[in-house]
């Protein structure tokens, strides 16, 4: 049985993750992934903007708390992948600088990755995009 899709969706505009300090996460956000501040950054919220209308919104939580999951067959999963400009020198600038990041690995069809974690424990996926011959 096929459905008839409604299409009200038209686009994710923000994802808010937890941070444990604002400041920090926003400055991390800024410094490795090239995010533009929206507005000053208070105790309680940093509102960041992706270049494309979107904005990653970080919330301070009560206490240290990230959006990572274990899936069913015990792999540590994330809630937001970014596609990004030129993987594997993101990749070297984030780790030539300490961040705290996962191997670069090749997908094959799927493209390259590789994973970050935020100063809140965070895990982003950092994705190369779909290669060009899919």
């Amino acid at each position: 049985m096929q459905s008839q899709a409604l299409h009200v969706i038209k686009n994710i505009n923000c994802i808010y993750l937890p941070a444990t300090n604002t400041e920090e996460s926003a400055q991390w956000y800024m410094e490795h992934l090239g995010l533009e501040l929206l507005r000053p950054v208070d105790a309680n919220q940093a509102q960041l903007g992706i270049g494309s209308g979107q904005a990653i919104f970080l919330i301070r939580s009560q206490e240290p708390h990230n959006l990572n999951y274990t899936e069913i067959g015990g792999s540590e999963q994330c809630a937001l992948t970014l596609e990004v400009q030129d993987l594997p020198s993101l990749y070297e600038k984030m780790k030539n600088a300490g961040a705290h990041v996962s191997d670069l690995e090749d997908n094959g069809s799927c493209g390259h990755n590789f994973f970050a974690y935020d100063p809140a424990g965070n895990k982003i996926d950092l994705w190369s995009g779909w290669p060009a011959n899919n």
